[in-house]
């Protein structure tokens, strides 16, 4: 049972990088050092626990959360109005679920190489859902602001509708990088329920194809 849990631990913390790569490896460094949900000590991760990997991890932290608030910012942290960038976030999120996987897999005294994988398959799974998922709200907040720019001949009506989608897409970062710190917590505390988002992340995906089959199927019929 034990090991059920140690698994989940790893498949929850990847799960978690699949969100926001950056804001998921600091929070994992900054709970392990805190000895939340597992203890380093003694194992070949030891060092995350260093007071050198903590100060950088709580300036990663902030300067994520920082970024949402900076021009173009938003669009990087939620991951994808475009094709390249969501590539990108899935890679480093593969990148980082295997790290996090491996740091937490190891620190509960198994293999580093079997963590990294449990780790970077919920990673890339969630990165892939979440891209597609917060790239269609970025992209229709973008399109609502074009349209208003369209429509509204007021220069200030247009700052106007401007503003309220940066907020929203602020407001929606920000519950990215909270959601993120959230699974990381749920994974190291009650790792069971770290599952969830993993299995999530699936059922979008697989939803999101069969709903590209039945276009691709439409536009066939059509021709």
């Amino acid at each position: 049972m034990e090991t059920f849990y140690d698994i989940c631990e790893a498949v929850g913390v990847g799960a978690a990088a699949g969100l926001s790569p950056l804001v998921a490896i600091a929070a994992i460094v900054i709970f392990v050092a805190a000895n939340i949900g597992v203890n380093a000590a003694n194992t070949d991760v030891s060092f995350v626990e260093g007071v050198a990997f903590v100060a950088i991890a709580a300036v990663v932290l902030v300067q994520s959360f920082i970024a949402i608030f900076t021009p173009g910012g938003v669009k990087v942290r939620v991951a994808a109005d475009r094709p390249r960038v969501a590539w990108v976030h899935t890679g480093l999120s593969f990148a980082v679920g295997a790290l996090g996987g491996a740091v937490v897999f190891n620190a509960e005294g198994h293999s580093l190489i079997l963590g990294a994988l449990l780790g970077a398959a919920p990673a890339a799974l969630v990165a892939i859902a979440a891209s597609k998922l917060l790239g269609g709200v970025v992209r229709r907040l973008d399109t609502r602001a074009a349209q208003a720019a369209v429509k509204q001949k007021d220069s200030a009506a247009i700052k106007a509708e401007s503003a309220d989608a940066r907020t929203s897409a602020r407001i929606l970062a920000i519950g990215v990088d909270l959601a993120t710190i959230a699974v990381a917590v749920l994974a190291l505390v009650t790792p069971p329920l770290a599952l969830i988002l993993p299995l999530l992340a699936i059922l979008l995906i697989a939803g999101s194809r069969r709903r590209e089959a039945k276009k691709h199927e439409g536009l066939r019929v059509l021709r």
